[in-house]
C-alpha cells in the first residue's frame, strides 16, 4: 500500500519490495496496523509524464494465454494473499479502481450515465472521418466532431442488430459502477451524410496496409453493419481522450510496468483484477485479456501526470460474440481443445452437459445469453490469465458482494440504456442478470463466512450475514472469542472472554487502554469450522473502532511475506568515467522533465535492478569493443558512437523481446558511417518486423554474444542490445534467442558468456537478488509461451517414397515434417526443398550461396539433421510442435486434417514474396487494394522441445511444376 511509503526517494526501489507485502516505515515485519489504518485511497501518485508506448502482439498474447502460464501463481499448497487492499480487505481508491456503487449507492441516473456526462458527439456539424479500419473481425471508424472531440464508432453486424452496441452500453455502465475506469460511451444514430472524409484521412485495408481514405471506403464499411428501418445507422461512440493526455498501450495481466513508478504490485495479485473474474462471469465477458485494456496518462487537477488503467471494449459481453451471437461453449470450455465437446464426441453423445441444451430466445439483440445454465464456479474465461487463476475465496467474496449491491431496479435501469427496439430483449437480459447475480451470491457466500457491514454500535459488534440475508442459507448462530492483540508482535495475547453467542463487547475490551487492540474471532454453527472472520478493533479516544478484517477458509495457508533486507551494492560509483558521462546527461534530463533534483548516483540507484544491469552490461560491451576499418586503421570504440542516453528498457512484462533489455541512445553524426566502415560490425537483414523505428541492423561479428545496433532512418538514434545466443535459424528456435531473456545479462549463464566475450564484467547483483533463470516461465514450462496443451495425436501415414506426388498441401507438409523430425529421413525431407530455399540454407549454414548444387544439397541435409538433434528427435508431431494462431488479418486460414499440429494460411502474393530467402523487403510495405491469393502458403508452428516451447517457425510453400515445394523459412518471436 503506497500510503505507507515514507522514505527518501533514493531508497524507493527497495522500499517497494517491502511495500508489496504490506511492510514499511522501518517497522517490524510483524506489526499489523498503523495509526492511519484503515486507508481508503492511495496517496498522490508520483509523476510518470512519458512512459513507453506499449503495443502488445495479438499472436504472442494468444499463444501465451493458450499454451503458457505467465505470471506468479500460488506455490504448491500455499497461497499468496491479495494485495493492494487495506486492513479491512477493501480495494483502495487508486489509478486502478474507485469504490463506487459497492461503497456508496449510486442513483439510477448516475448508474445510467456511467463514465460519460455531457460530451456526446455534436450534431451541429459534420463528423470528419480521420481513420477507417475495415480489416479484421470488427469494423471501426474514428471521427472528429464540431467540438474537436475525437470518437471511435463501433457497430452491430448486419445479421445481429442491436447485439454488440447493446452489450457495450450495458456492460460499460456495470463495470463503471463496479469501480473500474472505462471510456465514455454514447449510443447514437446518424445518416450517412453525417460522415465526411477529412483531409489526409487514413484507411487501413484488408492487408493491414495504409492508404488514403476515400468516401467509397466508408460506403463499403457500412454495407456490412446493421441499419435501422428508417435508413439510419446505430452505433456506439467511444470518446477518445485528447485533452492533455496520451495513450500508453494495454497493461498486462501479470508483473508490473517498469516505466510506471506507481505500479508496484504484481497485477496477478491485485484484488480488483482477481475479483474481475466474478464480474466477467456475471456479464459473460468471455474474452477478457490484456488487449481489452488501455493505459492512459492523465493529469487531474492538483496531481502530477500519471498512468490510469482502463478496461476497454465490451462489445463481446452478454450474448454478443465478435461478429454475431456468442458461441454456446464460451464461458464453459477453453478456447483450445473444447474438452467437453470432445468428451461428447467420444461418448457418442451420451455425455451432454446442461449448457449444451441451453435455450435462447429468438431475439437478435440477446444472442447467446442465459441464466438457466449459468454455474459461477465453473465459468471460465476464453484464455487463462494469471489474476483469474489466482482468485481466492476472499477475492470472490469481495466481488460477489459488489454484484449483490445491485438491486433488481438498478439492473433494469442500466439495461434501459441499450434502447432495445423490442422490450422483450431488455426484459430477458435484465431477468438473466438478476438470476446470475443470485447464483453468484449463492456460490461465493458459501465459500467463506459471509459477514458484512461489521461495526461497533451501542456496545455491540454488529454485522449482516449476506448468505442469510440473500436466503441462500438458513439463519444461524454465531460464536465470538475475544482476545487482546499485540500489534507490535503481530499476534493475539491474552483471552478476554471465552466463546459466546452474545454480540455485546466485553467490558475488558471496552475499557482497554487507548491505542491498544482487541480481536474478535467469529465462527458460526452449522458451517465448516475453518470458516472464520477475525475482526480487529482499536481503542481510540471515542471508543472501539473496527480497523481490520481477516477472512479464513478451510485449508488456507498463506505464504510468509517477510523479506530479509540486505545491503545493496552501489554500482554507479564503480562505473568508469565514459559510462558515467552517458548516464549523467540522462539523469540531468530526467531532473528537468520531472522537476526533481536527484544526483546521478541517486538516479541510478532508483532504477529497477533489470534497468541497472541492462545499462551496465550493454555499455560495458560497447566500452570493450574497439573498431577498425578494412586496412586495420582504428575507428575508436563502440561507446564513442553514443552521444547521449534517451531511455533504459529493462524487464517489462507484456512487451516483446525487442522492447526489453536494451538502451535507446542518440548517436554521433558519423556513427552510421563508422558502423558501415567497421570490419567488426556486419550489416544484417533489415528490421522489418521488430525494432520498430530502427530499421538498419548492425551486429558485432557473426557469433554470440554480440552487440546489435538497430539504427533509425536518420542515423542519429538507435536501440542497442546484447544477444547472448545465436540468431540464425534453426539454432534460434531452440537456444532461447527468441525470448526476451536472450538479452538479460542476469539470466542463466549470460553473465558468464558476457565475461567470456568482454572481460572485466562481474556478476555483482546475484549476491543480493539471486540468480534469474533463463526463460520467462515456471519450472513446469520454461519457454516463453508455456507448456503444450494435451491433445490427441495425429495419425502418421505410411512413409511415402521420395518425390511421390502429393496432391494436398497438408499431406506434403505432414510428410516433410515427419521425414525430418520423426523418421530422420533427411534425404527424403530435402526432396521437398525448392531451389528458392537454398539462400536460406546458405545463410543458416554459413556456406557460400554460389556453391555447387551438390554442396548446397549437402548443406541442406546437414541443416535438417542438426535441427532434428536440437529438437531431441521427438516421437510424434504432437510432442514436437504447437499450431500457431495467425497474427495477420491479411492471411486466410486453411482447414486441413492436421490443424492440431500446425496451421496453414493462404497469404497474399506480395506478403509471400517478402518472406523469400535473400529478399530485402521495402522500408514500408504497402499492399495493393486488390491482393492476389493462391500462390504462397505459410505453415505456422511453434517448436516444442521435450515439453518446453521454443521459437515459432514459418515455412513458406508454393506449387512448382505441379508439386508442393518449400521455398523459404523464417524463425519469428
Amino acid at each position: 500500500m503506497a500510503a505507507r511509503l515514507c522514505l527518501p526517494r533514493v531508497t524507493r526501489v527497495l522500499a517497494l519490495l517491502f511495500l508489496a507485502v504490506g511492510l514499511g516505515r522501518g517497522q517490524s515485519a510483524a506489526q499489523k496496523f498503523y495509526p492511519d489504518d484503515p486507508l481508503l485511497r492511495e496517496p498522490t501518485p508520483l509523476a510518470v509524464p512519458d512512459p513507453g508506448k506499449r503495443n502488445l502482439s495479438v499472436l504472442l498474447e494468444a499463444m501465451s494465454a493458450t499454451f503458457g502460464h505467465p505470471g506468479d501463481r500460488h506455490p504448491g499448497k500455499q497461497v499468496i494473499a491479495a494485495q493492494g487492499v487495506n486492513t479491512l480487505g477493501e480495494v483502495l481508491d487508486s489509478a486502478w479502481y474507485v469504490n463506487r456503487h459497492g461503497r456508496t449507492r449510486m442513483s439510477l441516473p448516475e448508474l445510467q450515465r456511467g463514465s460519460g456526462n455531457d460530451q456526446a458527439p455534436s450534431t451541429t456539424g459534420p463528423w470528419h472521418v480521420l481513420l477507417l479500419k475495415n480489416q479484421g473481425l470488427r469494423p471501426t471508424l474514428v471521427f472528429r466532431d464540431a467540438n474537436e472531440r475525437v470518437y471511435l464508432l463501433r457497430f452491430d453486424s448486419r445479421d445481429a442488430p442491436e447485439l454488440a452496441t447493446g452489450a457495450e452500453m450495458i456492460s460499460s455502465r456495470f463495470f463503471h459502477a463496479l469501480g473500474y475506469y472505462v471510456p465514455e460511451t454514447y449510443l447514437i444514430d446518424f445518416n450517412r451524410e453525417q460522415l465526411v472524409v477529412e483531409t489526409n484521412a487514413t484507411d487501413i485495408n484488408s492487408n493491414a496496409g495504409v492508404r488514403p481514405l476515400l468516401p467509397e471506403h466508408i460506403d463499403r464499411l457500412l454495407v456490412d453493419v446493421a441499419r435501422r428501418g428508417d435508413g439510419r445507422y446505430r452505433a456506439v461512440a467511444l470518446r477518445v481522450p485528447t485533452d492533455g493526455v496520451s495513450l500508453a498501450g494495454p497493461f498486462q495481466m501479470f508483473g508490473t510496468r517498469s516505466d510506471d513508478a506507481n505500479d508496484v504490485i504484481p497485477h496477478e495479485h491485485r484484488r480488483e483484477l482477481r475479483g474481475l473474474q466474478v464480474f466477467s462471469a456475471w456479464l459473460h465477458h468471455t474474452r477478457f485479456d490484456a488487449l481489452h485494456t488501455i493505459d492512459i496518462v492523465v493529469q487531474p487537477a492538483g496531481q502530477p501526470p500519471h498512468i490510469r488503467h482502463y478496461l476497454y471494449d465490451f462489445s463481446a459481453t452478454l450474448g454478443s460474440g465478435v461478429t454475431g451471437p456468442k458461441m454456446v461453449w464460451e464461458g464453459r470450455d477453453p478456447v483450445y481443445g473444447q474438452s467437453t465437446a470432445l468428451r461428447n464426441i467420444v461418448g457418442l453423445g451420451i455425455y451432454t452437459p446442461g449448457w449444451m441444451r441451453a435455450k435462447y430466445p429468438d431475439l437478435p439483440a440477446v444472442g447467446g445469453f442465459d441464466a438457466e445454465t449459468f454455474e459461477p464456479e465453473k465459468w471460465i474465461n476464453l484464455y487463462e490469465i494469471a489474476p483469474f487463476a489466482n482468485r481466492l475465496p476472499d477475492d470472490a467474496f469481495w466481488a460477489a458482494r459488489q454484484v449483490a449491491a445491485f438491486t433488481d431496479e438498478d439492473i433494469r435501469a442500466i439495461v434501459q440504456v441499450a434502447q432495445y427496439s423490442d422490450p422483450n430483449a431488455a426484459k430477458w437480459i435484465a431477468d438473466c442478470l438478476i438470476e446470475r447475480r443470485n447464483r453468484i451470491g449463492r456460490s461465493y457466500f458459501a465459500t467463506v463466512l459471509a459477514l458484512d457491514e461489521i461495526a461497533v454500535r451501542g456496545g455491540e459488534l454488529t454485522f449482516v450475514d449476506l448468505a442469510v440475508q440473500g436466503k441462500y442459507a438458513a439463519p444461524r448462530r454465531y460464536r465470538m472469542n475475544w482476545l487482546t492483540y499485540d500489534n507490535r508482535a503481530g499476534k493475539p495475547a491474552a483471552v478476554l472472554a471465552s466463546a459466546s453467542q452474545d454480540s455485546r463487547i466485553p467490558t475488558a475490551a471496552v475499557n482497554a487502554p487507548v491505542g491498544s487492540y482487541v480481536l474478535a474471532h467469529i465462527t458460526a454453527e452449522g458451517v465448516d469450522p475453518g470458516m472464520v472472520v477475525n475482526v480487529y478493533l482499536r481503542r481510540e479516544s471515542g471508543g472501539l473502532r473496527v480497523v481490520g478484517i481477516d477472512r479464513e477458509w478451510p485449508g488456507r495457508s498463506l505464504v510468509d511475506p517477510r523479506i530479509v533486507m540486505r545491503t545493496v551494492r552501489n554500482r554507479y560509483v564503480e562505473l568508469d568515467a565514459d559510462r558515467q558521462r552517458i548516464f549523467d546527461s540522462y539523469a540531468r534530463a530526467l531532473n528537468v522533465k520531472l522537476g526533481e533534483n536527484l544526483s546521478p548516483e541517486e538516479r541510478f540507484r532508483a532504477l529497477s535492478l533489470s534497468e541497472q544491469t541492462t545499462f551496465d552490461a550493454i555499455t560495458h560491451a560497447l566500452l570493450r569493443s574497439t573498431l577498425t576499418d578494412d586496412a586495420g586503421k582504428p575507428l575508436g570504440r563502440a561507446i564513442d558512437l553514443v552521444s547521449g542516453l534517451e531511455r533504459i528498457a529493462g524487464e517489462q512484462g507484456g512487451r516483446a523481446g525487442d522492447q526489453q533489455f536494451r538502451i535507446y541512445v542518440m548517436l554521433n553524426a558519423n556513427a552510421k558511417d563508422i558502423l558501415e566502415r567497421s570490419r567488426e560490425f556486419v550489416r544484417s537483414h533489415e528490421n522489418t518486423v521488430y525494432h520498430a523505428g530502427y530499421p538498419h541492423s548492425y551486429r558485432l561479428g557473426t557469433g554470440a554474444p554480440s552487440v546489435q545496433f538497430s539504427v533509425a532512418e536518420n542515423g542519429l538514434s538507435a536501440d542497442i542490445d546484447v544477444d547472448y545466443r545465436a540468431s540464425k535459424a534453426p539454432q534460434s528456435l531452440f537456444n532461447g534467442h527468441l525470448t526476451s531473456s536472450n538479452s538479460d545479462v542476469r539470466s542463466g549463464d549470460n553473465a558468464r558468456r558476457h565475461e567470456g566475450r568482454w572481460n572485466g564484467f562481474g556478476n555483482w547483483w546475484s549476491e543480493v537478488f539471486g540468480a534469474v533463470r533463463f526463460g520467462d516461465n515456471s519450472d513446469e514450462a520454461s519457454g516463453p509461451l508455456g507448456g503444450a496443451p494435451t491433445r490427441p495425436q495425429s495419425p502418421v501415414p505410411p512413409n511415402r517414397p521420395a518425390n511421390t506426388p502429393i496432391l494436398e498441401l497438408a499431406d506434403a507438409v505432414q510428410e516433410f515434417l515427419t521425414d525430418w523430425i520423426i523418421r530422420g529421413n533427411y534425404q527424403e525431407a530435402v526432396s521437398f526443398f525448392a531451389p528458392d530455399v537454398l539462400p536460406c540454407v546458405a545463410d543458416s549454414m554459413q556456406v557460400n550461396p554460389k556453391s555447387s548444387p551438390e554442396r548446397l544439397r549437402q548443406a541442406s541435409v546437414q541443416l535438417l539433421e542438426r535441427a532434428a538433434k536440437e529438437w531431441r528427435r521427438p516421437t510424434s508431431l504432437r510432442s514436437a510442435m504447437n499450431p500457431v494462431i495467425p497474427w495477420s488479418p491479411a492471411v486466410r486460414v486453411v482447414k486441413h486434417a492436421f490443424e492440431q499440429d500446425f496451421t496453414i494460411v493462404e497469404a497474399p502474393t506480395e506478403l509471400g514474396e517478402m518472406y523469400a530467402c535473400g529478399a530485402v523487403p521495402p522500408k514500408k510495405f504497402v499492399p495493393s487494394s486488390t491482393p492476389q491469393y493462391g500462390t504462397y502458403y505459410g505453415v505456422l508452428l511453434q517448436v516444442v522441445q521435450e515439453g518446453r516451447p521454443g521459437g515459432a517457425l514459418v515455412l513458406v510453400w508454393r506449387r512448382i511444376n505441379g508439386e508442393w515445394r518449400l521455398v523459404a523459412y523464417r524463425a519469428v518471436e
